[in-house]
């Protein structure tokens, strides 16, 4: 433990306190991936699984830890047995992968729901990411955020969407609950409510359901995982545009990037019917520090999943139709977009980029209660 620096021992006390909340003699497994090692899409070092190890078994728990090689195959993913024996034989299990996500990947979710797994999703997968501010900045915070943000989220309210970049769109919020998402019986709702799965660092508020969506979507970057398949980057040379007519997407241009996106719809239209050019869903970033710069993280897939979580960051689901037992999967597609203006009813909650619950006196009392932490500020942007 005294070979830990000070900076990573604070985001990894704040791990283990406030979102997996060891305690003694509870059985934990740390689950990575070998090929992150040497420069797979799973990023990972050695030093941060160590480190996280030591200071679970500090804690007085029992810490193993699963390296695991598969490599992932195109929609024909899989969620390992042994990763699945892993979780289901120890009381929590704190994930470092890119390519086993909860949301893309059913069996996982499903597994997590029905036998009351409890899972952390660590993203701070490195010793140089948890030394940053975005790891340092105390859960507990970032959770509030997370949850007031959601407060503003009405059922049935009308909402309007711009951006300087040509964004325009209005519509109407449903409400959170349908078949589904059932585990989102409301927009605000505490990670403890959601059965059991917690992001770390802090992610997104509640995906907000659309309806009678109309206008103009225009965005230069995605969330990562999906990228790979549609062969693109998540950073594009040129915006794609968006038209969208009754929440369906009726045109895509823009360069290469969309032709790309075309192709991609048009084969999993295959796959999963017209739902892929479905326009129903956005929702945003709590995490005013998630941005960390290129010399800490090189590869810009995991540095996109990163900023994704940026409190200026609004993301649309890009189709997002629901998995069938053909095709178990998610296709969660996104269009970011990072300085959107967004309101619902009479609320502002995002001003040009700016989380306006930031603002809030109930997120800075609880940012008082952490002097000398990363709070508020909000980080450089590094893309």
């Amino acid at each position: 433990m005294s070979m830990i620096p000070r900076a990573a021992a604070i985001s990894i006390n704040d791990l283990l306190e406030h979102a997996a909340k060891i305690r003694p003699g509870q059985d934990v497994v740390l689950i990575a991936h070998t090929d992150g090692l040497y420069g797979g899409d799973n990023l990972v070092d050695r030093e941060a699984i160590s480190w996280i190890q030591s200071a679970i078994q500090f804690r007085g728990a029992n810490a193993s830890v699963l390296w695991i090689d598969e490599p992932a195959k195109p929609h024909a993913w899989r969620f390992p047995p042994v990763v699945k024996a892993a979780m289901k034989a120890a009381d929590i299990s704190i994930l470092h992968s890119f390519d086993i996500t909860f949301e893309e990947i059913v069996e996982l979710k499903q597994f997590v729901f029905n036998d009351k797994i409890r899972l952390i999703r660590n993203f701070a997968t490195t010793a140089p990411l948890l030394c940053t501010p975005w790891a340092q900045t105390p859960h507990e915070l970032v959770s509030a955020i997370r949850y007031q943000a959601a407060l503003d989220i009405v059922d049935g309210a009308s909402w309007q969407l711009t951006d300087p970049n040509g964004t325009y769109l209005e519509g109407k919020i449903q409400p959170a609950l349908n078949e589904n998402h059932p585990w989102f019986p409301r927009y605000a709702i505490t990670r403890e409510e959601g059965q059991g799965y917690i992001p770390w660092p802090e992610w997104v508020v509640t995906p907000v359901r659309l309806e009678e969506t109309n206008g103009v979507f225009v965005f230069d970057r995605m969330l990562s995982w999906w990228t790979r398949y549609i062969g693109i980057s998540p950073c594009f040379s040129a915006p794609i545009r968006l038209d969208i007519t009754d929440g369906k997407i009726t045109r895509i241009e823009g360069g290469f990037e969309a032709e790309a996106l075309k192709g991609f719809l048009s084969a999993m239209r295959a796959r999963l019917g017209e739902g892929v050019y479905d326009f129903n869903c956005l929702h945003f970033g709590v995490h005013p520090q998630a941005s960390v710069p290129p010399y800490v993280c090189p590869p810009v897939l995991y540095r996109r999943l990163i900023e994704h979580s940026h409190s200026s960051n609004l993301h649309a689901h890009i189709g997002a139709p629901s998995p069938t037992a053909a095709y178990p999967y998610w296709m969660h597609c996104t269009g970011d977009i990072r300085q959107p203006t967004f309101k619902v009813g009479d609320t502002l909650i995002l001003d040009n980029g700016h989380l306006t619950v930031l603002d809030s006196p109930v997120v800075k009392t609880i940012s008082e209660k952490y002097p000398g932490r990363p709070g508020l500020e909000l980080a450089p942007q590094y893309f």
